[in-house]
């Protein structure tokens, strides 16, 4: 059978294909009994799926992060969201050491990238830093996207949520600046260089709060630390290293990467503060939620107007179909 895409597939499909496992969690059902709840993607999105008690004695695995599965299934809906009910699992690498047919496996379709060149994009950061950060600012963001060129390029923006997929955390960045560089031109007693350099070095602890790009997980100072702990001590490093001149303005940049999540209860030691940091909170918050809104309308099912609830944005979703362009006529 050859490959479907998750974001293409339909309740009621028989799948028989190889996935990326993103996720997998051991749980309990109502009767006491284990099973495995497992998040499963490929190059076009994720999907969730369930190895049920009967079919865990047949396929016990063991199944890891990262791995390359070949499933057999069939798409249900639950909670008007679809996911697999697996019958057969087995890792690639089992197969292969079975001498198993692998003339399906493409692991090309099973990672999902950013839809950008991501080559483009990290020039195109370097070159807005060049040409719209004055220094000692300029500096320092060069020198940080040079030092972490190589994580940036694949990293993504979240495990889960949005951008969570290779390079995804470099297409964010790249929304995020771009989107204050035009603010920049409705509020100009902003200071753009520090606007600038703290949009885009806002993120800069995922780069070692996430690891394995294709099925991200959290490190131990990810979990330990955060992202945004781990930022301002990467940008506080990197100042000091090239003795940067201006403390009081180096103060405000680590403020930014400090506030931007907006608030104690999200993660922040420290609320905004200053202009700047205010605009790279709502900027940040802005495109990762609009990110979270086109994910979840890709994968929504069904005839219904509205998605099924989504548990970070708590809300469903209006889809403006067939229903909308009915209710349009009817009111001629």
């Amino acid at each position: 059978m050859p490959h479907q895409d998750i974001d293409q597939l339909q309740e009621g499909a028989l799948v028989h294909q190889f996935f990326l496992l993103r996720q997998v969690e051991s749980r309990t059902d109502k009767t006491g009994k284990p099973y495995l709840s497992l998040v499963l993607g490929d190059k076009s999105g994720t999907i969730v799926a369930r190895v049920w008690n009967d079919i865990l004695k047949k396929c016990p695995g063991p199944f890891v992060v990262g791995d390359f599965v070949g499933v057999k299934g069939q798409v249900d809906s639950y909670k008007q969201e679809l996911q697999i009910n697996i019958k057969y699992i087995e890792t690639e690498e089992s197969i292969r050491s079975r001498g198993g047919d692998l003339s399906a496996f493409d692991p090309e379709l099973l990672l999902q990238t950013t839809p950008y060149d991501r080559q483009q994009l990290w020039q195109e950061l370097r070159q807005l830093a060049e040409a719209h950060i004055q220094p000692p600012l300029s500096q320092l963001v060069l020198r940080l996207l040079d030092r972490y060129q190589e994580l940036l390029l694949v990293c993504p923006a979240a495990r889960l949520y949005h951008h969570p997929y290779l390079g995804g955390l470099l297409e964010h960045t790249w929304f995020v600046a771009r989107h204050a560089q035009a603010s920049l031109a409705i509020y100009p007693d902003l200071n753009p260089s520090l606007t600038l350099a703290g949009a885009i070095l806002h993120d800069l602890g995922k780069v070692k709060e996430i690891a394995n790009p294709a099925a991200p997980e959290l490190t131990i100072a990810g979990q330990l630390l955060g992202h945004i702990v781990l930022g301002w001590e990467m940008v506080r490093e990197e100042a000091r290293a090239m003795e940067f001149p201006d403390a009081n303005l180096l103060i405000q940049l680590e403020h930014i990467i400090l506030a931007h999540h907006g608030a104690l209860e999200f993660g922040s030691p420290v609320p905004p503060k200053t202009r700047e940091a205010m605009l790279v909170y709502f900027l940040d918050d802005l495109d990762a939620k609009l990110k979270m809104m086109s994910t979840h309308l890709q994968s929504a099912s069904g005839d219904a107007d509205f998605t099924s609830y989504h548990r970070v944005l708590q809300r469903g979703l209006y889809k403006g179909g067939k229903n909308a362009a009915a209710d349009k006529n009817s009111e001629k």
